[in-house]
């Protein structure tokens, strides 16, 4: 109430005018209307003026009152604008249905709101069997109804529906996925029930002994797994494909799947960790020349790191993260209990983090004190043998990030080996202990298992060449020693010698070890494996060609025939597809993963063969295996000319391996 509008009495409260009154709603003075005070008449006969004007001495000018009042269109009009708006709606949804360009609200110069469409609805949403979603049997399954809808028998709105039951209608159609996969008949040469019980049954028996990331029951049948883990089963059937074209199109859906949930759904799901470390354990068979490894073991990451199972699990923990806004964007439900389920997916993770890592010279995954408990309590409670071996393997890759951050992470740091803070070498005797308990503390039914093994020696070499990154002149000037004068004291650098020594025996068992794998047992070696046999390969080859007169080149030769090796590797490549029953093709371009193995292999024998034989270090047999060898300076590989040495090992950069560069190509640009 307006102070002006309340006059002083003598009795001191506002005095009462006969007759005075509010004047009607929109009729107040303009005075009063400006002021936003009550306009109150004086009821006096003759007088024009309110209570208020008349007090302040302002003239009073009643206000000019206009209302607008819509314009009600007539019912048929209404009927007819609604009706149009439900014929456009009606044709967004069968031209989404059918594939074809929508008309009707997509018509040109559409441009008031009424013409638009509702902003719920994604003109470019396919509908039908979308690429995005999926399958029964691979785990991608159609749209609901989509097919009826493509042929006009889907049930479309009607005008007499409303709106908003049409469009909720379509938009839980469309935001359904994926749909629960579950086993179809045999379709579009996809796998039937009895073909997908196969594929697990494979899996489980051959596949998972190489890298046993998951445990599935045996009880469980390939539509339970397919209903409670689609995106697992994906990549399960992916790894297990016998052609090269399935591979391809499985891994097509692969990527899709991927791209839908996580970068648009934004989805986070023990499935989907499950699914990517499942995709790279075999990740050699997937390349297609373009670089996706870094780019899938960053998507691992991502989701162990959201759904913080490299963390303790606490109830309500985002909601710490600021007291006065809410939590939006976050997950709403955070395990508070760790499974065994979750552990091993992030301790395979870490596996293949740290192994890729020490290939391409990248960032690794961090180690964190929960990793340590689910380690722990993996190896004090395991469900199966395979979890003892899981433990096993992620302590032997401690113990080579260990040896990381000793040698070429703390060089990555300056630029320079020489400014390492301490020798390397006095850390081997810690790590060799530790690297040996591993190996006591396995079960016996594990230690002579040749998957642990592997990654036992692949450790051991680590190890071995962490020695030759010792801080001393020999590492740092490239040209050899001269030889001892005569009266010197002749000392020799016996430290040196015998990482060389351990570095050929450690390899030597590593390569006896990937050969004492049966020819079949090749369909299922895992990415791990392969790297381990691609550097103790190299390993042995730079030895022989290393320039240092203190090192006998002969010890290689007569300890290893690498080009024997090499060749029966191969062999044992070129024997899968037809032990296993994998589909070979004669398009150079579509080779089997074995294939192409093999054949790099043997296109390396002839290149290294030259090299050696002009250091003089070739053996007979060497030459032997490759009958095909060129004369002097012939197809022979430019980094490693013949007469040429490679000057030292303190800077070994497996990428520059020609038949791994070759095998393994698109990891170049990763």
């Amino acid at each position: 109430m307006d102070l002006d509008s309340i006059g002083p009495s003598s009795s001191g409260q506002a005095a009462v005018v006969p007759g005075r009154k509010s004047v009607p709603y929109g009729q107040a003075c303009t005075n009063c209307s400006k002021a936003k005070c009550k306009c109150i008449s004086r009821g006096t006969p003759g007088s024009a003026a309110c209570e208020r004007c008349q007090r302040l001495g302002k003239q009073c000018v009643p206000s000019v009152s206009v209302r607008k009042r819509a314009v009600r269109r007539p019912a048929a009009e209404r009927t007819a604008h609604l009706e149009e708006k439900l014929d456009d709606l009606v044709s967004i949804l069968r031209a989404q249905a059918s594939g074809t360009p929508p008309t009707g609200a997509y018509r040109a110069g559409a441009t008031t709101s009424d013409d638009l469409p509702d902003p719920g609805i994604d003109p470019d949403a396919n509908a039908g069997p979308s690429a995005m979603e999926l399958d029964p049997s691979i785990g991608v399954v159609p749209v609901p109804g989509a097919d009826k809808a493509a042929s006009g028998a889907h049930p479309l709105p009607l005008p007499s529906q409303p709106v908003e039951a049409a469009f909720c209608a379509r938009y839980a159609s469309i935001n359904s996925y994926p749909t629960p996969p579950s086993i179809a008949s045999s379709q579009d040469g996809y796998p039937s029930p009895a073909e997908a019980e196969e594929i697990l049954r494979v899996f489980q028996d051959r596949f998972v002994p190489f890298f046993p990331f998951v445990y599935i029951p045996p009880e469980t049948t390939a539509a339970q797994l397919q209903q409670e883990r689609p995106f697992l089963w994906l990549t399960i059937a992916c790894t297990c494909a016998k052609s090269q074209e399935k591979k391809a199109a499985y891994s097509q859906k692969i990527r899709e799947y991927l791209s839908q949930k996580m970068l648009i759904e934004l989805d986070r799901s023990v499935d989907l960790l499950l699914g990517v470390v499942c995709y790279l354990g075999w990740g050699m068979h997937h390349f297609t020349g373009k670089p996706y490894i870094n780019a899938y073991i960053n998507m691992a990451t991502t989701i162990v790191a959201d759904l913080r199972f490299d963390k303790p699990p606490q109830d309500n923990f985002y909601r710490e993260l600021h007291c006065f806004k809410p939590t939006y964007g976050y997950p709403k439900t955070l395990s508070t209990h760790r499974t065994n389920e979750e552990r091993r997916a992030t301790l395979a993770c870490f596996i293949l983090c740290s192994g890729i890592s020490n290939f391409l010279r990248t960032q690794t995954m961090r180690w964190t004190p929960h990793m340590e408990d689910s380690l722990q309590k993996l190896a004090t409670s395991p469900e199966t043998i395979h979890d003892e071996l899981l433990v096993a393997m992620v302590r032997t890759y401690r113990i080579q990030e260990d040896v990381a951050q000793i040698t070429w992470r703390a060089a990555d740091h300056s630029g320079n080996s020489a400014t390492l803070k301490n020798p390397p070498f006095i850390y081997v005797k810690a790590l060799r202990t530790n690297l040996e308990a591993v190996k006591r503390e396995l079960p016996a039914v594990l230690r002579d298992n040749k998957v642990f093994l592997s990654h036992y020696y692949a450790a051991e070499i680590a190890i071995a060449d962490m020695c030759l990154w010792n801080v001393n002149p020999w590492l740092t000037a490239h040209p050899p020693r001269p030889a001892p004068v005569t009266g010197s004291s002749g000392g020799i650098d016996m430290g040196k010698l015998d990482a060389y020594y351990s570095s050929l025996q450690a390899s030597k068992a590593s390569l006896e070890n990937f050969l004492s794998f049966a020819p079949g047992e090749y369909m299922c070696l895992s990415m791990p494996l392969t790297l381990h046999f691609g550097r103790a390969t190299q390993t042995v080859y730079r030895l022989m060609v290393v320039d240092d007169p203190e090192w006998d080149r002969a010890i290689v030769k007569n300890s290893i025939d690498l080009m024997s090796v090499m060749d029966r590797a191969a062999t044992r490549f070129l024997q899968v597809p037809q032990i296993c029953g994998i589909d070979t093709a004669d398009d150079p371009d579509n080779l089997d993963y074995y294939t192409k193995a093999a054949n790099a292999l043997r296109a390396t024998i002839p290149s290294w063969t030259a090299t050696l034989e002009q250091l003089g270090c070739a053996s007979g047999s060497a030459a032997a295996a490759a009958p095909n060898t060129p004369a002097a300076g012939a197809g022979v590989d430019p980094q490693y000319p013949p007469g040429s040495a490679i000057p030292e090992l303190s800077s070994m950069e497996w990428l520059d391996d020609p038949w791994l560069t070759d095998m393994l190509r698109s990891w170049e640009g990763s």
